[in-house]
């Protein structure tokens, strides 16, 4: 039975009945199937509709019917409008990556507000194969159609697996009902050209034309595994730093199986822009004295070196997954581990955490701060939010707007530079602590 096997592929993803989920609802038919089959399996769920006002009445009416929806299965329902033109306006971006911002921006507040474990999304398989050919031809690399993991941070997508025909069978088969989207059948966005367009004709080519690019997202996504483990080794071997400057053997980078996409990948994990990470490639055989520059951030070939200031890499923008501990140097840390014996000394300087290794559960995820966001500083133990723990420290907007978070399992371990949480602290019991340090970070608050 269909509805059996997605069942068991929703359970395979390690997200155990009972969690509760904030479900991201729009109405649409693949969102009410996924509301509806994680209703069903016991899910603890928490409903999230965004109306962003684009579409008149229809709009409105897709509010009613989630609304109305809920009410009948007895789910808590939220729901949040914005004026997505006027902040589109006021932002600079289109009006699909403003409703995008405000949508994920209202989501991790809710999910901190509504105590849930993640943000259950309704992408299936259709939406899997139509990115990676998006991806594919604004040339994003190998991370780019690698494809959307079902499990990821706080993100979860139990129906990635699912084609959007066999998301159908289910709507007809269990009579679950949805909204349409009107502007789905329009081909003004460039997902609905992949989708009306692109896909049919591939498949006048090869009728297996989606199920091929859904094999190939799986090795790529391999592929791209085998990649980091490479380059992180060459790393490790051609990047170091002096006196602020990041430098890299060009010697041994050439030394590489791949030199131009190791050095491509190297200089993105230190932060680097795509775009001057990928013109400074011809920097591997050029004279020194040879530059590439974008935005005043300048990378320069040096004798038998590429090199560019530290100081001058943009923080972390994204959320990032570190699987281990050391993944942190690409961002900018240092790192060192520490045994808590009788010669073991703590400087009190809030630009160093001590953090218990024991207490950490990998992967961390590092990432921007978000409103709702709370932790429990050191010393406390109750529980504050960092926007008011921001303004006794008097941050103004710049200022907060750089301030990063490391996460362990859901919970703040550090706010970057300023306080730990004291749920992470070493005690009486710890026997090894990591010892982390953001290079140049400047700190504002003594922990």
């Amino acid at each position: 039975m269909l509805k059996t096997k997605i069942k068991e592929l929703i359970m395979s993803y390690g997200v155990p009945r009972g969690t509760r989920l904030l479900c991201a609802v729009s109405g649409g038919i693949d969102s009410m199937v996924m509301l509806s089959l994680l209703h069903e399996m016991n899910y603890d769920c928490v409903v999230a509709h965004c109306n962003f006002k684009l579409r008149g009445e229809e709009s409105d009416g897709d509010e009613r019917f989630v609304r109305e929806m809920c009410a009948k299965m007895n789910v808590p329902c939220y729901v949040n409008t914005f004026d997505t033109h006027k902040y589109a306006d006021e932002s600079g971006l289109s009006i699909q990556m403003a409703a995008r911002k405000l949508r994920y921006d209202w989501f991790y507040e809710m999910l901190e507000s509504e105590k849930c474990s993640y943000i259950a999304l309704a992408h299936n398989s259709d939406d899997q194969a139509e990115t990676a050919i998006l991806n594919f031809i604004r040339g994003t690399g190998i991370r780019g159609v690698s494809g959307m993991k079902p499990l990821l941070g706080k993100l979860f997508r139990p129906l990635i697996e699912v084609s959007r025909a066999d998301i159908s069978r289910i709507s007809s088969e269990e009579n679950i009902p949805f909204h349409n989207d009107s502007t789905n059948a329009t081909t003004k966005y460039a997902r609905n050209k992949v989708r009306h367009l692109v896909m049919p004709l591939f498949e006048e080519i090869n009728v297996a034309a989606k199920e091929n690019i859904l094999r190939s997202v799986s090795y790529f996504s391999d592929t791209e595994c085998i990649m980091n483990d490479y380059v992180r080794m060459v790393k490790e071997e051609a990047l170091s730093e002096v006196d602020g400057m990041l430098r890299v053997d060009v010697a041994k980078v050439l030394d590489t199986a791949a030199p131009s996409t190791v050095l491509f990948e190297m200089l993105v994990g230190e932060g680097v822009p795509k775009p001057l990470a990928s013109e400074a490639v011809c920097l591997l055989d050029a004279q020194t004295g040879r530059k590439c520059m974008l935005d005043g951030l300048e990378i320069v070939r040096n004798r038998g070196y590429i090199e560019l200031s530290k100081n001058d890499l943009t923080e972390v923008d994204v959320e990032a997954t570190i699987n281990v501990i050391g993944d942190l140097k690409k961002y900018g840390f240092d790192i060192t581990m520490a045994y808590c014996d009788d010669d073991f000394v703590c400087e009190r300087d809030s630009a160093i955490a001590y953090l218990d290794v024991k207490k950490l559960k990998f992967p961390l995820t590092l990432r921007k701060w978000r409103f709702g966001d709370k932790f429990m500083p050191l010393g406390m133990k109750g529980m504050r939010k960092l926007s008011d723990f921001f303004k006794d420290e008097k941050l103004s907007q710049i200022e907060k707007s750089k301030v990063q978070i490391l996460e362990s399992d859901g919970k703040i371990a550090w706010v970057v530079g300023m306080r730990i949480d004291d749920r992470f602290k070493f005690d009486a019991g710890t026997k090894e602590v990591f010892v982390l340090r953001k290079s140049n970070h400047n700190a504002k608050s003594q922990g």
